[in-house]
């Protein structure tokens, strides 16, 4: 590369009519990127970058004197040989079918493979000498003479790879000039030409040793087609209406859609919309409020909405059809500014689905009440699943969701939280004595001045049987027994009404208190049924506290606790 550089260079005419072709190619694509957006237009710029890079090898190919530097930077300007053809071919594509979305990432390093390897046999060739062959040499024995390249196997396979992409690029072409009409048929036409002209300027080099200035004329021939299409692009404002897009899409929509200018009258419209008017020839340039069927109602909503909306009801009789009407802006893009060229209305037949809306919303009135009884029930058998039956106490299914909330909130806090199992004392001898029915009453009575004799954040729950269980959350040890006790004496002093007379009970009850007898539920009850038994051991009608850690059942030594 160095031996490159420090070559013989010589600035001759054609040297600075190549240089001065890359000047307006830049100047080309800063001017491209200062214009509004149009299909491809990425893909546009790389094209002009791959163009630079084949322009720039080929002046310094003529620029420089020595024979073998020539051929150097003929192999330099392979990555723009290959580029150029194939986001020559790639912004056609976008253009004809309307693509504004650049490629992906992916695309474009796929898209680079093929012509980095070429690159790379290219510039290998002196080891191989399969890209251009041994008889590679200047025309004259003159110093700068051009030379006249010996092609070998791997170069017919890399202008097999870009004429590929000449082929699709004039395919392209070809089938928008046929699908356009009017106007836009000539200028596809002019596409036409312009983009044949570099091929058959290359296919003249490669087939009949055409030359300019003793080089390949592809990249000037180019630099003219850039000019031409960048002049068809913007001079002419091609991108205004694409009519390929509009053949593929407003012809062929099942829906009507009109295009109406600034003074509302109407200047394209697709057959849906002719048929739905009911008219033939001698639309165009008539005015929306005349247009039969729906131009009046199509005129008040652009007169009392002015700018874009969506999804307006428009609603015509005789027979009764429904439409779904969106109004989109049509604007230019100047370097003065903005400026709105017309509206464009797209009515979408809604019919069948409005009438079903109507239905459904009848429907769903009449099934309204309904609902709203299948959502009471539905809440009263939630509670009556989470509630004891008899007492309306929550139950132990209950017991896991409320306690694992509390325990939460304890650790979150830092605050204690208490827990007691309750035991009504002799519960056996008064079911004995008195039978179930009144047992059921005290069990009643006692849920009753349990709930009545704690605060709002305390929860009863009952256990199973003649137990139950209270947890206290925020109460310390010292707090929570206090508590119990007041209940305890309190049921001694207060007689229960039953069915059966008055009855009088008193309860035991086993403290634990987290965290010091426990961290989770089954310890905390662990140590509250041990206390509980101690109660019970210790004469009834007491509350008894855990010791710290209590032992837990499984694998401890521990008496099971006397109930009732």
């Amino acid at each position: 590369m160095n031996g490159q550089l420090t070559a013989a260079w010589l600035l001759s005419g054609p040297v600075l009519f190549t240089a001065l072709l890359c000047c307006g190619v830049l100047l080309l694509a800063h001017w491209l990127l200062r214009q509004r957006s149009f299909p491809g237009r990425e893909s546009f710029i790389v094209l002009h970058v791959a163009s630079l890079w084949w322009l720039l090898a080929a002046g310094l190919e003529m620029a420089v004197q020595d024979a073998d530097s020539k051929v150097f930077w003929a192999s330099m300007a392979w990555p723009g040989i290959v580029l150029t053809p194939t986001f020559w071919a790639v912004f056609l594509w976008q253009y004809v079918n309307s693509v504004r979305r650049p490629l992906p990432r992916r695309a474009v390093l796929a898209l680079t493979l093929v012509p980095g390897l070429i690159w790379a046999m290219a510039l290998s060739n002196p080891w191989h000498g399969l890209f251009y062959g041994a008889g590679t040499a200047p025309l004259s024995a003159q110093a700068g003479a051009p030379i006249r390249y010996q092609h070998g196997p791997l170069f017919y396979l890399a202008a097999a790879y870009v004429y590929l992409f000449m082929a699709f690029c004039m395919g392209v072409v070809i089938r928008a000039a046929a699908l356009s009409k009017g106007v836009y048929r000539r200028h596809y036409l002019a596409f036409v030409l312009v983009t044949a002209l570099p091929w058959l300027a290359n296919l003249g080099y490669v087939g009949f040793g055409w030359m300019l200035f003793g080089f390949d004329p592809t990249p000037f021939t180019f630099t003219f087609t850039l000019v031409a299409f960048a002049w068809l692009i913007i001079g002419v404002r091609l991108f205004d209406l694409l009519p390929v897009a509009r053949h593929l899409l407003l012809e062929a929509l099942l829906d009507p859609v009109l295009v109406v200018d600034p003074h509302r009258r109407v200047v394209e419209a697709n057959p849906a919309a002719l048929k739905l008017a009911g008219l033939g020839e001698g639309w165009q340039g008539r005015r929306l409020l005349d247009w039969p069927v729906f131009g009046a109602e199509l005129q008040c909503l652009l007169v009392e909405q002015g700018g874009e909306q969506e999804n307006r009801l428009l609603t015509l009789s005789d027979p009764a059809r429904y439409f779904e009407v969106r109004v989109r802006t049509i604007e230019r893009v100047t370097h003065s500014g903005t400026f709105d060229i017309g509206r464009m209305l797209y009515l979408r037949d809604v019919t069948q689905r409005h009438l079903g809306e109507l239905e459904l919303a009848e429907a769903l009135a009449l099934s309204e009440e309904r609902l709203r009884t299948i959502s009471s029930l539905h809440e009263q058998l939630q509670a009556q699943a989470l509630r004891d039956p008899l007492t309306g106490l929550y139950n132990r299914r209950y017991l896991d969701e409320f306690f694992a909330r509390e325990l939460a909130r304890a650790r979150r806090d830092g605050t204690p939280l208490a827990l007691a199992l309750i035991d009504l004392d002799h519960f056996k001898q008064l079911n004995d004595a008195y039978g179930h029915l009144e047992g059921d009453d005290v069990l009643k009575a006692v849920a009753q001045y349990l709930c009545s004799n704690t605060r709002g954040s305390d929860a009863v729950f009952r256990f199973g049987g003649e137990e139950f269980l209270l947890i206290l959350p925020g109460a310390d040890v010292q707090e929570a027994r206090q508590r119990l006790e007041g209940l305890c004496q309190g049921l001694a002093a207060q007689p229960l009404a039953t069915r059966g007379g008055v009855r009088r009970v008193t309860l035991s009850a086993g403290l634990a208190v987290l965290p010091e007898q426990g961290l989770e539920l089954d310890p905390l009850l662990g140590a509250a049924d041990l206390a509980l038994y101690r109660a019970k051991a210790a004469g009834r009608n007491r509350v008894c506290v855990s010791p710290a850690r209590a032992p837990t059942y499984p694998g401890a030594e521990a008496p099971q606790p006397i109930k009732g």
